[in-house]
């Protein structure tokens, strides 16, 4: 598929160069084809492109996803044949490829942009070997969020009391990513506010309620999706101020015109840390003050909610809820994750094997680290190795295998930063959500290396070179306060 991919592009640029140099009146440019030997009349005259449409399209479809963005980019057939649903359903019968976006996160950077990280391209490559080299890769694609007010290509501002104000005003979260789709939450009180497809560019918005400017406290949220009745649903938990110390539980489905209340959320979930999205169901874990910590899950087929015990040994006394912070949970290779960084020389990454099953859950690593080291596991790599993200500015990847780091500062924004598993879509969103109540805007979806790309939020991974010996006594700077 690479081969034709390549060959298309090349063929295409050369017959676009020869067209060009005729009608300049010069001499023309010789295609790539004929580098070697002179075809005959009638194969200078066949392309790929002479293919039958659905031909191209599925052939399209089992590229790389890196291939598509640039194909969207060579011409305008290209993009119309990307652009087709015939496409759209294919590439999302292949079952694509689990994806990583970085999204700035400060209080002094508003950011519309989400980075993709072409993973096989930097981890495939090895490591510098010289302690002082410096390899620093661009990341050059791009996708803009579709956030109020705000300028599409960018939102940049510097630190001062001012703009950190304004720019706190719009720091608009990311609540999950579901099929391809992110559900996005208002600053302040994380109402959920937007559904958007990066990808293609198109976004909605999800509905007010007389009630939004009169909750007490944050609003905890999740976005999932019903595979039985093929509907996607936005959940919230809010306080209403006639009764602070209740939380009732809304349902929003999408395509609907309003929201609906399904009762009051029988678990006290206190900050709900950790929101995690797997095949219907979004996950928290609770560390309210009075009851053990544990995961509290919700099923948006079902409507309920259900408790998950965490691993047995977060009973144990070294469990405090002030320790809640030094772990995380997640998705790895399909299964409910846990990492628990709670040890002064190792954090441990536990998972369940059978979901709903306490039973289950498995120690499937132990990795030496020095104290105060928080890493989140994001996923696994092609080779085995295990990608993370550390301190919120760095992305990492561990071999289980030799017990070896390499790091990647996430250099070129002073900002921390979101990593985000998405699966790419491109099913335009009304196929996707469906309703009677939709109104699909659409903004520029993607910056790919085929346009420019230059701006204030330009972002780079540098990694240097660091002799492999030292690499299992590394030191560890200071972290932050948890995801």
């Amino acid at each position: 598929m690479t081969f034709f991919f390549h060959y298309f592009i090349l063929n295409h640029l050369s017959r676009k160069i020869s067209r060009r140099s005729k009608r300049r009146g010069r001499r023309s440019v010789r295609p790539l084809s004929q580098t070697t030997k002179e075809p005959s009349a009638a194969a200078s005259c066949t392309t790929i492109l002479d293919l039958p449409g659905p031909i191209l399209i599925d052939i399209l479809s089992r590229l790389p996803f890196k291939s598509i963005l640039v194909s969207r980019c060579i011409c305008t057939t290209w993009r119309m044949l990307v652009s087709d649903p015939l496409f759209a359903s294919m590439h999302r019968s292949r079952a694509p490829a689990l994806e990583l976006l970085l999204h700035p996160k400060s209080v002094s950077c508003a950011s519309t942009t989400l980075h993709w990280v072409d993973l096989d391209c930097i981890f495939k490559t090895a490591p510098p070997v010289d302690r002082n080299e410096r390899r620093k890769t661009r990341l050059n694609s791009k996708f803009y969020l579709p956030l109020p007010g705000c300028n599409i290509e960018k939102k940049c501002l510097n630190v001062n009391t001012s703009s950190s104000r304004s720019s706190f005003m719009d720091c608009y979260g990311i609540v999950n990513s579901c099929n391809g789709l992110l559900c996005l939450s208002e600053p302040i009180y994380n109402n959920p506010h937007i559904i958007c497809n990066p990808v293609t560019g198109e976004h909605i918005s999800i509905p007010r309620s007389e009630e939004d400017d009169m909750f007490c406290g944050p609003v905890i949220s999740g976005f999932g999706y019903c595979r039985r009745s093929n509907k996607y649903k936005v959940l919230r938990l809010v306080c209403q101020p006639e009764n602070m110390y209740q939380t009732m539980a809304e349902v929003y489905t999408v395509g609907t015109a309003s929201w609906r209340s399904i009762g009051c959320e029988p678990f006290d979930l206190g900050l709900s840390l950790f929101t995690t999205y797997l095949n219907g169901v979004v996950h928290w874990v609770s560390d309210t003050a009075n009851s053990p910590a544990v995961i509290v899950a919700f099923n948006f087929e079902e409507e309920q909610f259900s408790l998950i015990s965490l691993p047995p040994h977060f009973g144990e006394t070294h469990k405090e809820k002030e320790n809640l912070h030094y772990m995380n949970m997640g998705v790895l290779g399909g299964c409910l994750s846990v990492c628990d960084a709670t040890f002064w020389d190792h954090f441990d990454i536990w998972v369940m094997k059978e979901y709903g099953d306490p039973t289950s859950w498995t120690k499937e690593h132990v990795i030496c680290a020095h104290s105060g080291c928080l890493h989140r596991p994001i996923k696994f790599l092609e080779n085995g190795d295990i990608l993370m993200i550390y301190n919120k500015a760095e992305l990492v990847a561990y071999s289980p295998v030799e017990g070896y780091f390499r790091y990647l500062k996430i250099d070129g924004v002073l900002a921390v930063f979101e990593a985000i598993t998405h699966v790419p879509s491109f099913v335009p969103l009304a196929d996707a959500v469906g309703g009677d109540h939709l109104n699909v805007h659409t903004i520029k979806a993607s910056c790919s290396e085929g346009e420019s790309s230059e701006g204030t939020e330009t972002l780079f991974l540098v990694e240097q070179g660091k002799p492999r010996s030292a690499s299992k006594s590394t030191s560890f700077w200071a972290v932050d306060d948890g995801e």
